[in-house]
């Protein structure tokens, strides 16, 4: 058994696990400190060796060999169920725990693609579909990751969702963790400019604070006139760069993370 080390910030570790799944690890052990997170991936044979060090060469790799480890079992014990906000419960396919009286179970296989639920900003994200999602709504998770934020909204009530993405792995993650839920997966390989306007009574995005401005004009299209936008992805001091885009918006935290939400017509009103 061998295993990679790497060396990252907190906003690149979920999306650098996920690069890690899909470059075929077994197993993942997470540690934190004030300077930042470690990853260490365990991987069966030496043969990658080289095209790992390579791929990941900016996160200051350490290859080693490792002492024999149940990394499979090692995975499942770091992903327990997890409550977020007052009704959902995440849980892996192989959780055995019973869900929580009063709470909604959404399997998602934390393996797959960004979007685990570890993340503040997708905790935040879930936390403002609890409110704001109601009977009859249609929901756009633009940047869908693994699709949890639209399997969410489906189970919180929506009667429509649409997961929109360009990555291929991350739809590919979709349509599994979909299944695992036993819902179909209304996929679409693209980004905002592939949708419709005005078709979101919701529209979520939890990407960063760049790509959000980057998207603004068709973020604000495709959200109904009485619609509500959800952005996250973004730490407390990327903040100032959004308060234009971002105009009556109510803010959500956990740590230094943030949420915005805010009514499409507050913000044509306040412009």
């Amino acid at each position: 058994m061998y295993s990679l080390t790497l060396s990252c910030s907190f906003e690149q570790a979920e999306f650098l696990s996920a690069e890690l799944w899909e470059a075929g690890t077994i197993g993942i052990r997470e540690t934190a400190d004030d300077t930042g997170v470690t990853l260490i991936a365990a991987f069966e044979t030496n043969q990658t060796r080289p095209e790992l060090l390579q791929q990941f060469a900016v996160y200051r790799p350490e290859w080693t060999q490792e002492a024999d480890t149940d990394w499979v079992q090692y995975t499942r014990d770091a992903w327990p169920g997890r409550e977020v906000g007052r009704y959902l419960y995440l849980a892996a396919p192989w959780c055995t725990e019973a869900t929580p009286a009063g709470r909604i179970r959404i399997l998602h296989n934390p393996g797959l693609a960004c979007g685990t639920g570890e993340h503040p900003c997708t905790q935040l994200a879930l936390m403002a579909l609890e409110q704001f999602v109601r009977p009859g709504f249609t929901v756009v998770d633009i940047g869908s990751g693994s699709g949890l934020l639209a399997i969410a909204a489906k189970k919180l009530g929506a009667a429509q969702v649409w997961a929109v993405d360009t990555d291929l792995a991350s739809l590919t993650a979709s349509v599994e963790n979909f299944a695992l839920n036993g819902l179909p997966a209304p996929l679409i390989a693209g980004s905002c400019d592939a949708m419709s306007s005005n078709v979101g009574d919701i529209v979520v995005a939890n990407i960063s604070a760049s790509v959000l401005l980057s998207l603004r004009d068709d973020l604000l299209r495709i959200t109904k006139p009485d619609g509500w936008l959800i952005l996250t992805g973004f730490p407390e001091w990327e903040t100032p760069y959004l308060q234009k885009f971002l105009l009556g918006a109510t803010v959500s935290a956990i740590e230094e993370w943030r949420c915005f939400v805010f009514r499409k017509e507050a913000y044509a009103s306040a412009i």
